[in-house]
């Protein structure tokens, strides 16, 4: 026990002394650091410490180096010297002088609150050159993002050096804004001009669209570069190639070349599909290769569009199988002028999003964006859905340029950064018509499609002519509850004189609610409900209608509208090629004198061209019938002759009790078969030939009139249609080649601003 007690005495003197002398040599291996701040009158010294990284454990010549190039890098000092002394490193600091207030002097376009805002996101609180210019380099920008591209900006300083504080004045000189006078478009042989010009942001200002924002930006030009070889690309143009020339013909005015080398024309040839993870069941592929099938059976035109529109759709069907977390990489083999697709499908690590910010959005209300985004923080991520955001955001017509950036946080969490470029959302906009059929019209509207931020679209259209006075109010916005759906509100008031073909006047006020959404890319519908007020003034009581006269005075009645539309009609001024086809169905509820009605409208359209060759085909087939068995007004009744029956007047075809008392039909059908050859060489205002052959038939009325044939009408004609510089114009010369004498012809129409 004792030598136990001994041993343990030993041990406890053995452990003290080895403290006491790891005590005493530490100051040998280690040093304390510490650290000193002078010159800083501006700048807390735990700020400047909190920029120092990777401290040493002890004194280090080199880490004085390091500190000078971090705290040159803050642009806070314009000298920083660094020392050690007495174990301290003694940092000497001179600040750059400190901005008190920054003012502005000689810009109207661009307000000082917007420039404040600016100067503070580039961390403008100083004299400091680099900042000072990076913010006249900002500012430049935004100015020539509104077509300014010869601002000038030069700055004075007025600086208190005993304080080290002062003012800073910004003198702008902004010029005239620089304006586009021609846009000219080379080697394109298959897609026309016109077509290009339409699809394109920058704009000429023409007689015939006299108001178009024609101000030149460079950044509006690069877009249109990806814009054209994008579009160039979704039919099936793959190895395009566009390249701009900016001619400038004074400071400010401007000339934009765009040169087109097109390549060859591709087809879809394989479409498939590969799962060599075995990520998807028997079912998923059997009905993915279904529809993949149909691509590859029909030699379809390379999309790159269409390769979005696939992927979209295999990434849907897997999903609705319950496979949340994988990739789809598109891999493409060219031979022959044809591509084999194949969609490789692979597993991957669940990644969730963990922030969405929104920057360059300086109008538009974060929701707006938001409510357009198919995810959350916190929700999985698909790298699939960035497309989809990206469409959907482009949808909106709010911004010229949508970019989102991927920043990866961990393995499993990713921020998402959504940079948008503003566009100039409001515009006024006039037309005039002029033609036999309709006398002379003028079209005003004013239009604003991000009112006060919100995404809300508001319109105002004025529409006045010879024998109709029509204005409305409309306003736009997203349904709360859904980010693909539009609620819409409107206001009509429209007058009409009927006196010349019924012997009537009539006034109408419409208020009423409409949804609408995009089903896919061609597909749209609409259902409207709307409240109906009509007051009906008898001009002649000799002619008129028995219906006209039993209708005279106040009806009231609600209206239900369903609209489905598919379209795919080439864009531009020439409608070339594609299909359309419109159903239309209205409900009028029975209220006082009105008995109500059912009517359906189907539109049917189909273009295609070869060169210069354009044929088309327009069918239009309607019929309405009374609720209450009773007859319906000649107003909602359907009509035959003008431009859906060429050779023939408005209202001039079918039955009629006088030549001043049209009552119309129940039942419409009408086709209209157009041949055109274009007479000019490629140009910004073509020249067609039109030959044509329209046949119409009108039948049925609950009250027999005097001159009630049902028979057919058909006619034959040719014209030309001039694309010119004041609106689009067309000669018409229609002769019927199956008519009554109490039918009213027109040989000849002529019309400016509406020729379709």
């Amino acid at each position: 026990m004792k030598k136990l007690k001994k041993n343990y005495l030993c041990l406890k003197f053995l452990l003290i002394n080895l403290l006491l002398v790891l005590f005493f040599i530490k100051p040998l291996y280690s040093e304390e650091l510490d650290f000193e701040i002078k010159g800083n009158n501006f700048t807390d010294a735990d700020v400047i410490l909190s920029l120092l990284q990777n401290i040493p454990d002890q004194f280090d010549d080199e880490y004085s180096n390091e500190i000078i190039k971090t705290l040159n890098k803050s642009n806070l000092f314009s000298d920083v010297k660094v020392s050690i002394v007495d174990n301290k490193y003694i940092i000497e600091v001179k600040e750059f002088p400190n901005i008190n207030k920054i003012y502005f002097r000689g810009n109207e376009r661009i307000k000082d609150e917007e420039l404040n805002i600016l100067a503070s996101n580039v961390g403008l609180n100083n004299f400091n050159l680099n900042s000072i210019n990076i913010f006249i380099r900002e500012v430049t920008s935004l100015y020539e993002s509104y077509g300014f591209n010869n601002i000038e900006i030069n700055f004075v300083e007025d600086l208190d050096e005993d304080l080290n504080t002062g003012n800073i004045y910004f003198n702008f000189e902004e010029g005239e804004i620089t304006k586009i006078n021609k846009i000219i478009i080379n080697g394109n042989q298959n897609i026309s001009s016109s077509e290009i010009k339409q699809i394109i942001n920058s704009k000429t200002k023409t007689i015939r669209n006299i108001f178009a924002n024609n101000n030149f930006k460079t950044s509006l030009v690069e877009r249109d570069k990806y814009i054209i070889s994008r579009y160039y690309k979704n039919n099936g143009f793959i190895d395009i190639e566009v390249t701009t020339r900016i001619e400038y013909l004074n400071t400010n005015k401007v000339n934009i070349y765009f040169d087109i080398k097109e390549g060859s024309l591709y087809l879809f040839d394989k479409v498939n599909i590969s799962d060599q993870k075995n990520l998807l069941n028997t079912n998923i592929v059997n009905q993915i290769n279904i529809e993949l099938s149909k691509i590859s059976e029909n030699d379809i035109v390379f999309s790159l569009e269409e390769i979005s529109n696939i992927r979209e759709n295999i990434s849907t069907t897997i999903i609705d199988y319950g496979i949340e977390f994988f990739e789809i990489n598109t891999l493409d083999d060219i031979n022959n002028n044809k591509i084999d697709i194949l969609f490789e499908i692979l597993p991957i690590e669940p990644t969730y999003t963990n922030q969405i910010n929104i920057v360059g959005n300086y109008r538009t209300a974060d929701y707006v964006i938001r409510r357009e985004l198919e995810i959350i923080e916190g929700d999985a991520f698909y790298q699939n859905q960035l497309n989809s955001i990206r469409d959907k955001l482009n949808s909106l017509n709010l911004f010229e340029t949508v970019n989102i950036i991927e920043e990866k946080i961990d393995n499993d969490k990713v921020n998402l950064i959504i940079e948008v470029e503003e566009k100039q959302t409001g515009s006024f906009n006039a037309g005039v018509s002029v033609g036999t059929l309709d006398g002379f019209s003028v079209v005003t509207g004013l239009r604003e499609r991000n009112f006060y931020g919100t995404g809300r679209s508001l319109e105002v259209l004025l529409n006045t002519s010879q024998d109709r006075n029509e204005f409305k109010l409309i306003t736009t916005d997203r349904l709360s509850y859904s980010n693909d759906a539009n609620i819409s509100y409107k206001l009509k008031y429209k007058q009409q004189d009927f006196s010349k073909v019924s012997s009537y006047k009539l006034d109408t006020f419409t208020s009423g609610i409409g949804i609408s959404y995009q089903i896919n890319k061609n597909f749209y519908h609409n259902i409207d409900i709307e409240y109906l007020l009509k007051n009906y003034e008898i001009t002649n009581s000799s002619t008129a209608s028995s219906s006209i006269l039993d209708s005279s005075g106040e009806n009231m009645s609600y209206l239900l509208k369903n609209n489905l539309r598919y379209s795919s009609i080439n864009p531009g001024f020439v409608s070339k090629k594609g299909n359309y086809v419109n159903f239309n169905n209205t409900i009028e509820t029975p209220t006082g004198s009105n008995n109500g009605y059912i009517r359906n409208i189907v539109t049917l359209k189909k273009y295609n061209n070869y060169g210069k060759n354009i044929f088309s085909i327009q069918t239009k087939l309607g019929n309405i019938f009374s609720l209450n068995n009773n007859d319906i007004l000649t107003d909602d009744k359907f009509a035959l002759g003008g431009k859906w029956l060429r050779g023939f007047d408005n209202y001039g075809a079918g039955p009629r009790n006088s030549r001043t008392s049209y009552v119309g039909g129940n039942n419409i059908a009408v086709t209209k078969l157009d041949y055109s050859y274009s007479l000019s060489r490629e140009s910004d205002f073509p020249i067609y030939l039109n030959i044509f052959n329209d046949y119409g038939i009108i039948w049925e009325n609950k009250t027999k009139p005097t001159n009630s044939d049902n028979s057919l009408r058909a006619s034959v004609g040719f014209g030309i249609k001039y694309y010119s510089p004041i609106g689009p114009m067309s000669f018409t010369w229609g002769f019927p080649l199956i008519d009554k004498d109490y039918d009213i012809k027109r040989m000849f129409l002529f019309s400016i601003g509406n020729i379709d």
